[in-house]
């Protein structure tokens, strides 16, 4: 028999705080996107009778306007339910109908969703470049050897505050300076030691570097990585919290191998589960030797196959600064990082499609639960970040042309326009049961995916 007593109360506390966060979060989602074709059907005079976060049986709600609003008891979804939506329904008045609607507001009604999830996707990002986010800063690491930067005398711990008159504060700014001119001669500006300005010319050599897909793609480089060593979170129970490892320490060399990057790092530690590791970290000014054994761990890499790596239960970060812009700048990170996704999102699924990722990447409720679980401990900004992502990720999968999906009806409703007639009310049907059954196959498999991920 299962003994409860072996549960304590800060493990109880710890699982209500991160549902409470996934509830919450999945709330937002539903909400908004529901919200998005309430109020566009709303503008195209088309009455909305229900309004729900959630699906089955009612918990509680009220009527408004003409609708009811409700919150039902399975919270995976939710939906807008308008009249005359069902092709099968009689109605003896048709005014306010869904299917009086013309086919362009009809259409704009099932866009309606998706264009909500980006826009508050976009909303958030704007917020939160208005308040400030950390980010790297421009901090050198690692040089590589024979690499343009070394040749020029850059060293670490420099800090680029300029390229060719451009001010530079943040490591991706950096990156996207550098990869956009390989061949270009270009003036940098170092700081170092925190006083000695100098000004070293450098030229990007054309080359190739893995894409957040693992795809190459060429570009500038000149050799340098990130300082990367500072102890940002230790996960508790880990092997490092186990050994002493704490936040804010700086991790100055592991088996005498100097850390300088994620590289040093991977080839020091991760790359050696099993193997005890003495790390000489810096801690309050003092040095201090810790003992870490990297445990043994699988993981699923984009093709499917198993990685073994060393697990330890820390992160690191960079020399971090705070990016933060007036209204019109943060305007214009918004929209560039919800485009940034949108482009990520949409590769990933035609990736998916085409057999490039494995779908043993998919997850589902469990995996979003966990992640707003450990996105909500490490604070607001890292919560709202995610739903900002998952925002996005919701409103692009709506638009897949899968019958049930708004994607499907949209496809249904561009078909009626281009004949001049809608799809048949029996092909709708069995479109509708195929995209259903392919819906429910898909969330069971990733059910399953999770459930897998759980156990390993």
């Amino acid at each position: 028999m299962f003994d409860f007593t072996a549960l304590s109360l800060d493990a109880f506390l710890s699982f209500g705080f991160k549902m409470t966060a996934f509830l919450i979060g999945l709330a937002a989602l539903i909400f908004v996107h529901e919200l998005g074709h309430f109020l566009i059907a709303r503008k195209c005079g088309v009455t909305v009778e229900k309004f729900s976060i959630g699906f089955g049986p009612k918990i509680v709600g009220f009527k408004s306007g003409g609708t009811e609003f409700l919150i039902a008891a399975i919270p995976l979804g939710g939906y807008v339910k308008m009249k005359g939506e069902d092709p099968g329904e009689a109605l003896e008045d048709t005014q306010g109908s869904f299917s009086a609607a013309t086919v362009y507001q009809r259409l704009a009604i099932a866009f309606g969703g998706p264009l909500f999830n980006i826009l508050f996707a976009i909303a958030i990002y704007v917020g939160v470049y208005m308040v400030g986010i950390q980010t790297s800063g421009t901090a050198v690491g690692k040089v590589h050897d024979n690499s343009p930067a070394q040749q020029a005398g850059l060293q670490t711990g420099d800090r680029i505050v300029e390229i060719d008159g451009e001010k530079t504060r943040y490591w991706n700014q950096l990156l996207k300076i550098v990869h956009n001119a390989p061949g270009k001669k270009m003036e940098f500006v170092i700081e170092r030691d925190s006083k000695t300005i100098l000004t070293l010319p450098i030229t990007p050599k054309a080359g190739e570097t893995p894409d957040l897909f693992g795809d190459k793609k060429k570009v500038g480089l000149i050799g340098i990585e990130r300082l990367e060593r500072k102890v940002f979170s230790v996960e508790e129970g880990s092997p490092a919290d186990k050994a002493g490892l704490q936040v804010g320490d700086d991790i100055l060399t592991i088996d005498s191998i100097e850390i300088r990057g994620y590289s040093d790092l991977k080839t020091a530690a991760f790359d050696k589960p099993g193997q005890e590791l003495t790390f000489r970290v810096l801690r309050d000014g003092q040095e201090r030797i810790l003992k870490v054994t990297p445990e043994l761990k699988t993981a699923i890499d984009l093709k499917g196959k198993e990685v073994k790596y060393g697990y330890m239960g820390f992160g690191v970060s960079g020399v971090l600064v705070t990016e933060q812009h007036s209204l019109p700048g943060a305007i214009q990170r918004g929209l560039e990082e919800t485009w940034e996704w949108i482009y990520r999102i949409s590769v990933s699924i035609k990736k998916l499609l085409t057999g490039s990722i494995s779908p043993k990447n998919l997850g589902g409720p469990i995996l979003i639960f966990q992640a707003y679980g450990q996105h909500a401990e490490q604070g607001l900004l890292d919560f709202v970040m995610l739903t900002a992502l998952l925002s996005i990720n919701l409103g692009l999968l709506n638009l897949l042309p899968i019958p049930v999906l708004d994607g499907g009806h949209i496809f249904f409703f561009l078909i009626e326009i281009i004949k001049g007639k809608p799809v048949s009310e029996l092909n709708r049907e069995r479109a509708a049961q195929v995209g259903l059954f392919m819906l429910l196959s898909l969330m069971i498999f990733a059910f399953y995916n999770d459930i897998v991920r759980v156990f390993n």
